[in-house]
């Protein structure tokens, strides 16, 4: 990981936060973290001392299980932060955030952030909102694991994808999202195996629910997907 300079670029991903957070930290600055594809932005066992906010670029956030294997718990786009569910969940050492692609993210101290939350009631609401918004799609990713059968999960997997493509400025519905996920990966998320995952997207392809490539993939009808999992789509972070 190192850290960048850009004070030519303003990332479109700062004007969805509070002005106080963006004055009092290094936000505005464009003080970046560049962290390359396959590598950690936070590392499990990693004593976490920030958080980061995810300017451009997809990653996944991971948990060691039982079995030694790691379940993706969700999959993470611009205006995601990274850690931010270990600020309520401090036992969750086995917490990771992996880069799926290249990934531009302001890091944020975590003293600094409590800081300023202390001192101004807007931005503590701001953080309120943002632990219960992932506290919320957390508990949808439970629910899918553990009561929609494996069509449902695969629909649900579909909307996720959609989200996290409008945080990035595509509209996710009949275009191409540059999806950087593999088979084996989304049937992870979802506790499928990789051959499950081939049948269940050939068979969404053959309704007209989806379309997909290498490296891509068009969601073509997203009411469709929700009634399959009976989830909605979230807004945009």
């Amino acid at each position: 990981m190192t850290l960048a300079y850009d004070t030519h670029q303003t990332d479109p991903v700062l004007s969805t936060l509070p002005e106080e957070l963006v004055a009092g930290l290094p936000l505005s600055r464009h003080r970046l973290a560049t962290i390359d594809r396959g590598r950690s932005i936070i590392a499990s066992g990693q004593t976490l001392d920030a958080v980061y906010l995810i300017a451009e670029g997809w990653a996944v956030s991971k948990l060691s299980i039982e079995t030694g294997d790691t379940q993706i718990l969700d999959i993470l786009g611009p205006g995601s932060i990274a850690g931010i569910t270990r600020l309520t969940s401090l036992n969750q050492d086995d917490y990771a955030a992996i880069a799926l692609q290249n990934v531009r993210a302001y890091r944020i101290e975590i003293d600094q952030l409590q800081a300023l939350c202390a001192q101004d009631e807007k931005l503590s609401q701001w953080l309120n909102r943002a632990l219960s918004h992932q506290s919320q799609r957390m508990q949808r990713h439970i629910t899918a694991l553990g009561q929609l059968p494996a069509r449902g999960r695969l629909a649900f997997a579909m909307l996720r994808i959609v989200e996290v493509a409008r945080q990035a400025g595509v509209s996710g519905v009949d275009e191409t999202i540059r999806l950087p996920m593999t088979q084996e990966e989304i049937g992870n998320m979802l506790g499928l195996t990789n051959v499950s995952i081939s049948k269940l997207m050939s068979a969404f392809r053959k309704e007209g629910l989806i379309d997909y490539g290498r490296n891509r993939i068009i969601v073509r009808d997203i009411d469709a997907l929700s009634e399959i999992c009976g989830m909605s789509l979230d807004p945009v972070d």
